[in-house]
Formats: C-alpha cells, sequence, structure tokens
C-alpha cells in the first residue's frame, strides 16, 4: 500500500514539471492535487506521519493554486497533525500559522483565528505552552484588528471565536499561576468587546471585568482589584449587573477585614455561578495569609484616597481664606 502511495506522489510530481513530450508547457495542478491527496490518506493511515506531511503540504498548495482555500487549510492542519504526531512541533506551529495566513488572504480572519486556536489546543496536549501562547497572540491580535471596523453581519462570529480565544489564554495563564497577566488578559477581552459597537456584549463585558477583580484579589493584588472596580464606574450597564454585586460583595468583605465573612460571601453571593470553574476554584481557596495581604493593601489604597481628598479640601479652605482677605483689602 505504502509503495502504491510513493507511486501516486511520484506520477504527481512528473506532473508538476514541464514536458514536451506530453505537450505540458506549466505544472498540472489539476491532476496533481488528487494524486498527492489519496497518497496523503494512505501515507496517515499506515502512520507514516513525514511521508504524510509532505503529501498534505503539496496536496494543500494544489488547491490554493485551484483557488480553494478552505480545502487547502483542511490539507495544512492535517498537515500539522502530522507532524504533532512525529514531535515536529515548530512545523506545526509554522503549519497552523500558514493556515491562517491563507485564510487571511481572502479576508476570512474570524476563519482563521479559529485555525489557530484549534493548533493551540492541539500543541496544549504536547505541553508546548511557549507555541501555544504564540499562537493565541497571533490569534488576539487578528481579531483585535478586525474587531475594529467589522460590520453588524461578521460580529457575531468574530465575538464567539474571540471568546473561545480570550477564555483559552486565560486559562492556560491560570494554569500557569499567572494571575496577574489572567487579569489583564481578562481587560483586554473587554476592551475588545466594548469596540464592537454592532454586537451588544455588555454580559461578556461585565463578566470579564468580575474575572479581572477576582484574579487580582485571588493574585493578592488588593489594589489592582480596587482600581479594576473603580473603572467599573465608567462601564455602561455594569453597576446594575449580577457581576457588579458579586464583586462589591467581596471588596466589602476585604474592607471589613473579616476572613470568615469573607469565605462566607464567596459561597453565598453567587459568585462562583459567575465564573469560569478555573477562576472559582481559585476564589474557593483564598487563604487567610493572602486575604491579609489584600485588605492590607486596600486599606492603604483607601487611606491614601481620604489623605488626597482632604488634601484637596485643605487647599480649596485656603484658597477661599486667601479670597476672603483679598476682598476685605478691597473694601
Amino acid at each position: 500500500m505504502t509503495e502504491e502511495a510513493r507511486k501516486l506522489v511520484k506520477k504527481a510530481a512528473k506532473l508538476l514539471q514541464p514536458s514536451m513530450l506530453a505537450l505540458r508547457m506549466k505544472p498540472d495542478w489539476d491532476q496533481a492535487t488528487p494524486l498527492f491527496e489519496e497518497a496523503a490518506r494512505v501515507f496517515a493511515r499506515c502512520r507514516l506521519h513525514n511521508e504524510a506531511q509532505f503529501a498534505f503540504e503539496k496536496a494543500s498548495e494544489g488547491q490554493q493554486r485551484l483557488g480553494s482555500e478552505l480545502h487547502a487549510v483542511k490539507h495544512l492542519e492535517s498537515a500539522a497533525e502530522c507532524a504533532c504526531k512525529d514531535k515536529r512541533h515548530e512545523d506545526a506551529f509554522n503549519l497552523y500559522r500558514s493556515a491562517y495566513e491563507t485564510f487571511a488572504s481572502i479576508g476570512k480572519v474570524a476563519m482563521g483565528a479559529a485555525s489557530l486556536n484549534r493548533g493551540a489546543k492541539l500543541l496544549l496536549e504536547e505541553d508546548k505552552v511557549d507555541l501555544v501562547m504564540q499562537l493565541y497572540e497571533i490569534a488576539l491580535e487578528a481579531v483585535e484588528d478586525e474587531g475594529t471596523g467589522v460590520d453588524t453581519s461578521s460580529a457575531g462570529s468574530l465575538v464567539l471565536t474571540s471568546q473561545e480565544l480570550f477564555q483559552g489564554l486565560t486559562k492556560i495563564l491560570v494554569d500557569a499561576k499567572k494571575l496577574a497577566e489572567a487579569a489583564r488578559n481578562e481587560l483586554r477581552y473587554a476592551a475588545f468587546v466594548s469596540q464592537i459597537p454592532s454586537f451588544n456584549g455588555t454580559r461578556a463585558l461585565c463578566r470579564a471585568y468580575l474575572h479581572a477583580i477576582v484574579l487580582n484579589l485571588v493574585a493578592g493584588n488588593g489594589q489592582e482589584a480596587l482600581a479594576t472596580w473603580n473603572d467599573c464606574f465608567e462601564v455602561n450597564g455594569f453597576m446594575e449587573s449580577k457581576a457588579a454585586s458579586c464583586a462589591q460583595d467581596l471588596l466589602d468583605m476585604c474592607r471589613a477585614c473579616d476572613y470568615k465573612a469573607f469565605q462566607d460571601s464567596v459561597q453565598t453571593c453567587g459568585v462562583l455561578y459567575e465564573l469560569d470553574n478555573s477562576i472559582a476554584r481559585l476564589l474557593k481557596k483564598v487563604s487567610e495569609a493572602t486575604f491579609e495581604r489584600i485588605t492590607t493593601e486596600i486599606g492603604q489604597k483607601s487611606e491614601f484616597e481620604v489623605s488626597q481628598l482632604l488634601s484637596g479640601n485643605e487647599g480649596f479652605q485656603q484658597q477661599a481664606g486667601e479670597g476672603e482677605g483679598d476682598e476685605e483689602d478691597l473694601c
């Protein structure tokens, strides 16, 4: 069977060479492409991953030259799967990036980002976190650029794709204990959703802000959590949402410096139902030491804001007093 597949590849390769005898002046992709496809399938069944990867790549090139980008991407992804099975992870990374570029070349950015997402999941199974992060970054930059001028008909699919991408990256960062980066990623998602006026993303926006607040609390970054909460006052619809109620309950318990009340609030205020599972698990496990660090930071932040307010009032009163003196002199 494998010998037959190699004969197919050899025959296909000949069809790509000019031949005076066959009156062929240019590559015949119409006849060569199906031969590469058949050979690739045979090699894949026989677990000859290296040869299957080569045949899928040639089949992809053929489909692209014939104007069928969708089939071209399908073959690139099949080639990437073969490369992954053979532990050639860099090859898989490059093939998924090529799949995205193929879609992007015909204006299908959301489909290209979805292809990168599939590649990220595949490489994550191989524990290649660095390559996964690079694929996510390419995909996120692509959807962010596309979101700036997206029309109503395309907004839905773009937001759904981006949601899966941002959630996937947050989960990886949470699993890697990079909680501050995960919080920033959630804020990045919120900024992305807010720039698409044709899509009503209020719920997604509120959830992203709640995730950012909780992740900062879990990381012990009380000041960052409070700063994010303060930013939420500028977000339309947030203060009326369930996410806002949950965030306020948690921050109130932090201000009260009551660890037991904080734990009870986590279980009863409904916040666990508003969070992704990976973040909810972390919130339930906040230690007393982490809680004390949060309360200290929040207390310092509050004292600083109060002192700023008082100093501002004193300055105002001093200016008012000087103004009164000036009025007396004028009289």
